[in-house]
């Protein structure tokens, strides 16, 4: 009796090893889990921050455009990304096709400095709905995303339309 008491004691303790192991691994599964939705959450956080600067830099060039819209054509016309005047940060140290050319280059300049790989674009485009006379362009702003914090995915776009 004492030696079937014993074998039941050995088996109940392989029994309670054998709960704790599968108990550690329930656990580990969950903490995974919940490390990968952190991850994804950072992720998606880094993204939306990418996309408001985009927005909040796209915007600013738009009504840089609508305040200097003769500046703009002249600069457009030229087709350069424009080039930084350090005499144009004070208010009447240049032209307006100056300022237009310094405000392109220091715009290209702050996507450089805020999005992974940004740039920005700007090209007339053809709307019917708007007269000859008028000259619409599309602004574009241009960064390097990814999906869903994993890796790089295609380049995201935030874009508008200004007339001149």
């Amino acid at each position: 009796m004492k030696i079937h008491a014993a074998r039941r004691a050995g088996f109940a303790r392989g029994i309670a090893l054998l709960e704790v192991l599968i108990c550690s691994f329930i656990l580990a599964t969950g903490i995974v889990a919940v490390l990968n939705m952190q991850t994804l959450a950072v992720g998606v956080t880094l993204n939306s921050g990418h996309l408001l600067q985009a927005e909040w830099l796209l915007n600013d060039i738009l009504e840089r455009i609508k305040a200097n819209p003769s500046g703009y054509q002249v600069a457009l016309a030229t087709g350069a990304d424009g080039h930084v005047h350090d005499y144009c940060e004070t208010l009447t140290a240049c032209s307006a096709a100056e300022l237009a050319e310094h405000d392109l280059a220091r715009w290209q300049q702050r996507l450089a400095e805020r999005l992974p790989g940004g740039y920005g674009t700007i090209e007339p485009v053809a709307l019917p709905a708007f007269p000859p006379a008028a000259r619409p362009y599309r602004v574009r702003v241009h960064w390097q995303g990814s999906i869903h914090g994993h890796g790089p995915a295609s380049s995201p776009v935030s874009s508008g339309i200004v007339v001149l």
